[in-house]
């Protein structure tokens, strides 16, 4: 079924983010917003032709708009929200992944920590830390 389509760039995982997040999406908003809050330009030709491969397997239906009898949005059907759900999380264990070598412990609480952790030395031993409060907590913990 997803054979067909092919996410390998972030416009086409953009558009199908836009997709879910809207209730119905034109490809003139699409084009815009993909300028806005990616900075990326895309021409309407790939867009439409885009949506016009996810019409073809179901995965959205054209509504019209009320702006202009030419102009129509796009939905996604119940296919096309388990076909985007299961883009989402492919996505998200690749996130998942990049992010899991980066992460820390504190020490005290056991708080997955990415970034602005706090590093205390301890017995000659640099350790990660949520909060300075979990540092006083670990250090008093020890004696």
């Amino acid at each position: 079924m997803d054979e067909n389509i092919k996410v390998q760039n972030l416009t086409k995982f953009y558009t199908l983010t836009l997709l879910k997040t809207k209730k119905t999406v034109t490809g003139y908003y699409i084009i815009k917003r993909l300028k806005s809050d990616l900075g990326k330009t895309a021409s309407p030709t790939y867009i439409y032709d885009f949506l016009a491969n996810l019409q073809a397997e179901g995965y959205i239906l054209p509504i019209p708009t009320s702006k202009s009898k030419r102009s129509k949005g796009f939905q996604l059907t119940q296919l096309g929200e388990d076909f985007v759900d299961r883009i989402l999380q492919r996505f998200g264990n690749l996130i998942e992944a990049a992010i899991v070598s980066k992460l820390q412990v504190c020490a005290s609480c056991g708080v997955k920590l990415f970034d602005n952790f706090y590093i205390e030395t301890i017995n000659d031993k640099k350790m990660n830390f949520c909060c300075k409060h979990c540092a006083k907590a670990f250090k008093n913990s020890m004696q």
